[in-house]
Formats: C-alpha cells, sequence, structure tokens
C-alpha cells in the first residue's frame, strides 16, 4: 500500500495554549467563585497567549517534548502572563464581546440558509415537491442540520 505525506491527519497543536488554559486554572481557583464565574476564560487565555512563544507539536512525542519544554523554560513567564492577563481582564468582566465563530460554522449556516430556501420553493409547488423535500430532509440529517 501507498502512503503520501498528505495521507494522514494534518493535525497540530500550539501546546502553549494547554499550558496556559492549566495555568489560568490554577489561578483561578484561588478567586472566589462570584467572580470567576464573570471571568471569560477564552479572552484570558488570549491576551496571555499573544505575550507568550508558541510551541507547535503534529505528533504525540512532539507534544511531551514541547511540553517538557513549555514547563522547563517558560514556566515563570506563563504565570506571569496569566497573572496579568486575569488582571486586565479583572478591570472589566462583564465586558460585551462578539467571539468567532469557526469557518465552518459559517458553510454550515449557509447550507442551511440554502437548504431552507429550497425547502420554501419546493413548499409552493404542492405535492410535486414531496420527494425532493424528501431528499432535502435526508441531506439535513446527514448535515446534522436541525
Amino acid at each position: 500500500m501507498n502512503y503520501s505525506i498528505d495521507s494522514g491527519a494534518k493535525v497540530h497543536v500550539n501546546i502553549m495554549e494547554l499550558l496556559v488554559q492549566n495555568e489560568i486554572d490554577k489561578q483561578l481557583r484561588l478567586y472566589p467563585k462570584k467572580i470567576r464565574d464573570y471571568i471569560n476564560k477564552v479572552e484570558v487565555a488570549t491576551y496571555a497567549l499573544n505575550r507568550l512563544p508558541p510551541l507547535y507539536a503534529s505528533s504525540l512525542i512532539g507534544k511531551e517534548h514541547q511540553k517538557r519544554t513549555g514547563m522547563q523554560k517558560y514556566k515563570s513567564q506563563i504565570t506571569l502572563a496569566v497573572r496579568r492577563s486575569l488582571a486586565a481582564i479583572e478591570r472589566d468582566p462583564i465586558k460585551k464581546t462578539v467571539p468567532i465563530r469557526p469557518e465552518s460554522y459559517a458553510e454550515h449556516d449557509l447550507a442551511k440558509e440554502s437548504l431552507d430556501k429550497l425547502e420554501t420553493l419546493f413548499k409552493r409547488q404542492g405535492d410535486s415537491g414531496v420527494i425532493i423535500r424528501s431528499f432535502l430532509g435526508i441531506i439535513c440529517i446527514g448535515l446534522s442540520i436541525p
């Protein structure tokens, strides 16, 4: 069997994200629950990650290596970046933000909108559109569209 370089899953992860998330969880344990509930962990992580170097890995061995590197070389920087991030976010913990949605969500929304338009068109056709509406239903189930 021939394998090409592209045959495997193309996955890479920034291990620094994991290390930062662990540090956020560790530091938030010291906060009162009322304050913790208002802190947006995504914003805290983003603020901290923008101040730290990336540590990418694409294999399990690489992942373990980058974890060790991160903990040995960057532990104090991670702690400080998260502390500063929490301080910055605490100044305005209930600030309203609009999160970024993955592109796949936008594609999903576009597909659903197109299918809804087709369904409306076929409903206007009465019984002649029953078969096509059934087909659209199967497509929606396959795409996990409610």
